[in-house]
C-alpha cells in the first residue's frame, strides 16, 4: 500500500493541471492587508495633524490674551511683560487654560476623545511653558512665545488589539510680535 500511495502522490505533484483561484484569494488578501495599513497610517496621520491643529489655536489664543501685559511694555521699553513689584523686576503672563479650550475644540472628557463607545485618542501631559522676552533690550529680536509639550495616544484599529497604541510627545510654538 505504501508503494501504491507513494505512487498516487506523485501523479499529483506531476500533474500540470492548475486552478489559480487559490493564487487569486491569496493576492486579494494582500491586497486587503495592505490597504488596511495605509489607511490606518492615513488615520493616524489625521488625527495627530487635527490634534496639533487644536492645541495651535489654544496656543495662540493664550499669547494673543497676554498681548495687554506685553504691548505696554514693549512700547515703553522693547521688553517683555515686567511689573515693578515693589524693588524688583516681576515677569507678567498669564498661563491661560490651554486643556479647557481644547477640550472645547476637540470635545475631550478628562483629556480623552470618544468615537460613540470606542477611545479614539487621548491628550495627557499637557505643559504650558510661557517664554517672555528679555526685560528693556531694544537690540532683542525674540518675541513672546508660548510652547505646549503634550503625549497623544491612539489606539490602533488595526491588529485586533494585538498591537500597543501609537505614542508621541508633540509641541507647539506660537508667539506674540506687536506690529506697530
Amino acid at each position: 500500500m505504501s508503494g501504491n500511495l507513494k505512487g498516487r502522490v506523485m501523479n499529483i505533484l506531476r500533474n500540470k493541471d492548475g486552478n489559480a483561484a487559490i493564487l487569486a484569494c491569496a493576492i486579494v488578501i494582500c491586497l486587503m492587508l495592505l490597504f488596511s495599513v495605509i489607511s490606518e497610517y492615513f488615520r493616524l496621520k489625521i488625527i495627530a495633524e487635527g490634534v496639533r491643529s487644536a492645541v495651535q489655536s489654544s496656543v495662540i489664543s493664550v499669547a494673543v490674551q497676554n498681548y495687554d501685559e506685553v504691548f505696554t511694555t514693549l512700547r515703553e521699553g522693547y521688553s517683555g511683560a515686567f511689573e515693578l513689584d515693589g524693588g524688583s523686576w516681576k515677569s507678567r503672563v498669564d498661563k491661560g487654560s490651554v486643556m479647557s479650550n481644547l477640550s472645547d475644540f476637540l470635545g475631550l472628557v478628562n483629556g480623552r476623545r470618544y468615537s460613540g463607545q470606542r477611545l479614539e485618542y487621548e491628550i495627557s501631559n499637557l505643559d504650558v511653558n510661557i517664554l517672555n522676552t528679555t526685560f528693556a533690550d531694544t537690540s532683542n529680536s525674540e518675541t513672546f512665545k508660548a510652547e505646549v509639550f503634550w503625549n497623544l495616544e491612539v489606539p490602533l484599529s488595526f491588529g485586533w488589539d494585538m498591537l500597543p497604541p501609537l505614542r508621541i510627545q508633540m509641541k507647539v510654538k506660537a508667539g506674540y510680535t506687536a506690529r506697530f
